[in-house]
């Protein structure tokens, strides 16, 4: 497809944030099945921590933490789809991933491990995948703010 379609089709926003959130889900269970994630905890809570901070105890609950990458996988792209313009839609993402890192000194603060790895991949594909299906479909976002009504 060599632009957007601006044939009259309707763009299903709905399948497309469903579609955006589960795969965001799917890549983030896959690398944690696989490991990758927790040497991006390690990572993130190396970067995080001041020099000299014994290493924290406490890790956070599984059920909070994969609660939250589901909100986040599927609400981020359902906001997404929603603003009109790229470049809005670039703060909104970008927005989310400064917020949800910042999760991790405040976690190193609580005396929890900042094992935010899931969320943190499921903001970036969730986000991502909003973002292609944006830039190959004219939404509905897009047609209210190139036809004001007066």
């Amino acid at each position: 497809m060599s632009g957007k379609s601006h044939t009259g089709d309707h763009p299903h926003i709905g399948l497309a944030v469903l579609s955006a959130g589960a795969m965001a889900l799917a890549l983030a269970a896959g690398l944690q099945f696989l490991g990758v994630l927790a040497k991006l905890d390690a990572l993130l809570e190396g970067m995080f921590s001041p020099g000299g901070m014994n290493p924290q105890p406490q890790s956070l609950d599984p059920i909070l933490l994969w609660g939250g990458t589901v909100v986040l996988a599927f609400v981020l792209p359902a906001v997404i789809l929603n603003v009109p313009g790229a470049w809005r839609r670039l703060v909104v993402w970008g927005g989310t991933i400064a917020l949800t890192l910042c999760w991790g000194p405040v976690l190193l603060l609580a005396a929890h491990k900042p094992g935010i790895g899931v969320a943190l991949v499921a903001v970036l594909w969730s986000g991502f995948c909003a973002m292609f299906y944006s830039t190959n479909h004219v939404l509905p976002a897009d047609k209210e703010e190139a036809d004001p009504k007066s």
